[in-house]
């Protein structure tokens, strides 16, 4: 199995968020549920192991949901 990275866990993570939000979910319950989604897919070990290991999560988990879906973020 590839080791799980920040990155593919965000993108992963961003696509789902946008798809939420386009249904009209808060960005709250989007978030969750995108989390959980990534949790089904990767393991649930694998995502906290990526977060917690990551630095700047924040920045770069906004920063991509910006890029994917800005009319949802930029409010």
């Amino acid at each position: 199995m590839i080791e799980l990275t920040l990155l593919t866990l965000l993108n992963y993570v961003g696509d789902n968020f946008c798809k939420y939000r386009d249904v009209g979910h808060d960005n709250y319950k989007s978030l969750l549920l995108s989390y959980s989604d990534a949790s089904n897919k990767y393991g649930p070990l694998e995502v906290k192991k990526v977060i917690e290991k990551s630095e700047n999560f924040k920045v770069t988990a906004v920063a991509i949901a910006a890029i994917k879906c800005p009319q949802h973020i930029v409010k």
